[in-house]
């Protein structure tokens, strides 16, 4: 691969915080998923425990050593092999566990403050155990699970209720929406990846990608101008000689299932062994490579003519890392010219990692900072079921000053499904009603025999 040598991000860099978190009791449990994730509020990881799974959920401000006795999400009664935060609520996480459920839960602010055992909504339905949730991101309350029955299933929480399920024919190793919300892929263990439109209940496009035995992952790319950009897959995976490769894909060549596609390119990456998980960066354009095992962190720019993806650079440690992951755009330091920012999950600590573009000046740089994803839906549960139209997702300014004021305006009137009622709720809600009724059924009673007493 050649370096991009006409590019703004050619001397991009990656750089290691000072402050970090220690003391991470890291579960055990070997999972597909990236293993932690981040936003705004909090980051969140697969926490040791002795029986059934939980999750640490951390707030971001609280650097240093975790405690012994950190408060944690426990309501799984089997190991959690994925999770995700809401991206349109900070407070929201889903968990998939294999307890053969994905439940949704509704972290206070600051943190738990004791051990979480009560989901505000528990979706049962898959029929083994689950192992990939994923929100929809454009589209508010739907969410897409993949379990070992072999099935992919379409969840609405806001109404607590599966919406569909497509069936698969064989286990998914990674499982992911595009740009638009619109189609889901999934790479799967009999070495094909497979695209699912979930509201028309079906598999629409598979295709054979990579050779090798070891796990593939995906990611898709997309663009804010043009749509066609929308229609690409990055992949992960390895050749039949073990070597790591990158492949770059275009959807609309799919064909039938007895008719494999070629990729628009294939790269031979390294003789690594782990898998390597993507994510793809709209606004800049940039793809990075961290792989479980790796103690470095590739990034790459991504264009729309061959080769497509060209070599940048790479951040180096002396550390393996566990997992990792990237915070939603909004989140990055202008004033310091950062362009990404994440964290890199280590067998008993989590350090954040910056990526900045060096520059001499100090103001506001628009073209590295074009209008990022607001972390507001575009669309609400029943207008995305009942269209096929495809909504990028609402963007707003990363001017400082205009960002928060942007925000604030989209989400006045927003309907969120941040006051679910939980089951709990509904109980007690039901309890009181019932208690109520029989209340007035007695005063009924009461008033009736008043009546019949005057007319006697």
């Amino acid at each position: 691969m050649k370096v991009v040598r006409e590019s703004k991000f050619r001397h991009v860099f990656g750089e290691a915080s000072k402050t970090k978190y220690e003391d991470v009791r890291l579960s055990p449990k070997p999972i597909e998923s990236i293993g932690i994730r981040g936003n705004a509020k909090f980051f969140a990881f697969a926490y040791e425990s002795g029986g059934g799974g939980t999750l640490a959920v951390v707030p971001v401000t609280r650097y240093g050593r975790l405690p012994q006795d950190l408060p944690r999400v426990t309501g799984h009664t089997g190991p959690i092999l994925d999770f995700e935060f809401n991206p349109f609520d900070d407070n929201m996480l889903c968990s998939a566990s294999e307890d053969m459920t994905v439940k949704i839960w509704q972290i206070p602010d600051g943190g738990p403050k004791e051990h979480m055992r009560e989901p505000v909504a528990s979706l049962s339905g898959h029929g083994k155990k689950v192992s990939f949730c994923t929100f929809n991101p454009t589209a508010d309350s739907i969410v897409a699970s993949a379990s070992f029955d072999l099935t992919c299933k379409l969840w609405n929480i806001a109404e607590q209720e599966e919406v569909s399920s497509v069936s698969l024919a064989d286990q998914v190793l990674q499982l992911k929406w595009n740009y638009t919300g619109t189609l889901l892929a999934a790479t799967c263990k009999d070495k094909k990846m497979r695209l699912i439109d979930p509201r028309a209940k079906a598999v629409v496009g598979e295709t054979k990608i990579h050779e090798g035995a070891k796990a593939s992952k995906l990611e898709w790319l997309g663009s804010t101008t043009a749509i066609d950009e929308c229609s690409k897959i990055i992949t992960t995976g390895f050749s039949s000689q073990a070597e790591r490769q990158l492949a770059v894909w275009d959807v609309r060549k799919f064909g039938s299932k007895d008719e494999d596609a070629a990729p628009l390119n294939l790269f031979v990456i390294d003789q690594g062994t782990g898998a390597l998980y993507p994510h793809f960066d709209v606004d800049t354009q940039l793809l990075y490579l961290a792989g479980k095992g790796d103690a470095n962190i590739r990034y790459f720019e991504v264009t729309d003519k061959d080769p497509y993806v060209h070599y940048l650079d790479a951040f180096n440690s002396t550390t393996p890392l566990k997992g990792f992951c990237f915070f939603p755009k909004r989140c990055v330091d202008t004033k310091k010219h950062e362009i990404m920012k994440g964290l890199k999950l280590e067998s008993n600590s989590v350090v954040p990692i910056s990526f900045k573009v060096p520059r001499k000046s100090d103001q506001f740089q628009e073209d590295l900072f074009p209008d990022c994803v607001a972390g507001a839906p575009a669309m609400t549960p029943d207008e995305w079921l009942a269209s096929a139209e495809a909504r990028s997702p609402i963007r707003r300014s990363m001017v400082p000053g205009e960002a928060d004021a942007a925000l604030e305006k989209l989400q006045q009137g927003r309907s969120s499904v941040s006051g679910v009622v939980s089951v709990k709720e509904l109980k007690q809600k039901l309890a009181d009603a019932e208690a109520r009724i029989q209340a007035l059924e007695k005063e009924n009673e009461v008033l009736k025999a008043e009546l019949a007493t005057l007319k006697g």
